[in-house]
């Protein structure tokens, strides 16, 4: 157990310590903190960093009822501020929208039955168009009712959401509603990303730990004293050791990202995206999938007697790898399918599969020990 614990402390003691994994620490956690504050950055750079200024919309009403425009340029509540067009029609605005003037310009015609709304401007935001539909509609609803002479309480009759509930069939059943579905789906996709490149960077580390020794004779020592099990073990758990560290130094730059940003998009996540009862499992998925693919990318370094040769004998691996990660991409769509039941006990896809079937559907307990038993005999 000692020889187990000096293999350990060394391999991820060299791996904390070289400047690679220094470097390459920093320079990921700065990505991180300014992915994070990109917006932050781009209003600094563009000059646009004046809070509460409203991107401004000139209204060119051709309609019959000029209400309707007037109720949308008072519309306080909205994002956008409507401004009256009168120096022209709506050529003309254009024109001074080119000039910037305004930000877009947004042309009425026709009646209040048969109206028509059409916003130019340029700009990559798909959802701005959306928005200002919606003002447009709202104004139109509120005008048509006050037409109609409709009190509070009618109104209140007319917009007043049903209350609507999914439940399950029997007292102990479960029921998947949009809600369920989609935090899982998100996890689930989270979860196998991470596993892949989990796979991916720190197989290719394992590997190219055992090649190096095994080229440089240094393994000849070793095998000497520490058993082949306890060394491969010992490498495994030490570069795990070091990946863990290189995670949390990323999570800890997110979460001064997040600090700096001054968004309020974390809480969301934690309440909308992620679920606290699939964690454990995600974790332990995580674990046994990186110790199987990883004793698999031990192997495959001690085969090879050159560290040139790593990459070319980790293929069989990557490529399993990848289709894993093909399959349960598309499972996220067919989560119940019978291939997808099938290959969730085979080893090699147990850590994304099994956890796509636990997030998306309803998994028994005993199959899901049945699972994992398998899955970690085949890791030892």
């Amino acid at each position: 157990m000692n020889n187990f614990w000096i293999t350990v402390a060394h391999t991820a003691g060299k791996r904390l310590k070289s400047k690679a994994f220094m470097w390459s620490t920093i320079i990921i956690c700065v990505i991180v903190i300014g992915l994070m504050n990109i917006e932050n950055i781009v209003n600094v750079f563009s000059g646009n960093d004046e809070k509460g200024e409203k991107t401004t919309v000139a209204v060119v009403s051709e309609i019959e009822n000029s209400e309707l425009a007037e109720m949308l340029i008072s519309f306080e509540e909205s994002e956008f501020d409507y401004l009256k067009y009168t120096d022209g029609d709506t050529n003309s605005a254009k024109e001074a929208a080119e000039e910037g003037t305004f930000d877009f310009v947004l042309a009425l015609s026709g009646d209040i039955l048969h109206l028509e709304a059409e916003l130019f401007g340029a700009g990559t935001d798909f959802m701005l168009g959306q928005h200002v539909r919606m003002d447009i509609q709202r104004m139109k609803e509120t005008l048509v009712t006050n037409e109609l002479g409709l009190n509070q309480e009618e109104l209140a009759m007319i917009y007043n959401p049903i209350t609507f509930r999914e439940l399950p069939l029997t007292e102990n059943g479960e029921v998947k509603t949009e809600e369920s579905h989609m935090q899982s789906y998100w996890m689930v996709y989270g979860l196998v990303f991470a596993i892949y490149m989990i796979i991916i960077l720190f197989g290719s580390m394992i590997a190219t730990e055992v090649a190096t020794e095994k080229s440089s004779r240094v393994m000849e020592l070793i095998v000497s004293s520490v058993n082949p099990v306890t060394q491969m073990f010992g490498k495994i758990i030490g570069i795990g050791i070091s990946g863990f560290v290189n995670i949390l130094c990323i999570v800890a730059a997110a979460i001064v990202g997040y600090k700096i940003s001054g968004a309020d998009y974390l809480d969301t996540m934690l309440r909308d995206v992620i679920d606290l009862s699939l964690l454990g499992y995600a974790i332990l998925l995580i674990i046994l999938g990186y110790i199987l693919y990883g004793g698999v990318a031990a192997m495959l370094g001690a085969l090879v007697s050159r560290a040139e040769e790593v990459n070319q004998a980790l293929q069989p691996l990557i490529f399993l790898a990848m289709i894993a990660f093909f399959i349960s991409m598309f499972g996220l769509n067919v989560p119940e399918a019978t291939f997808i039941k099938v290959l969730s006990y085979i080893p090699f896809f147990t850590p994304q599969l099994l956890f796509l079937r636990m997030g998306m559907t309803t998994v028994p307990t005993w199959e899901i020990f049945v699972i994992l038993s398998i899955l970690i005999v085949s890791a030892f």
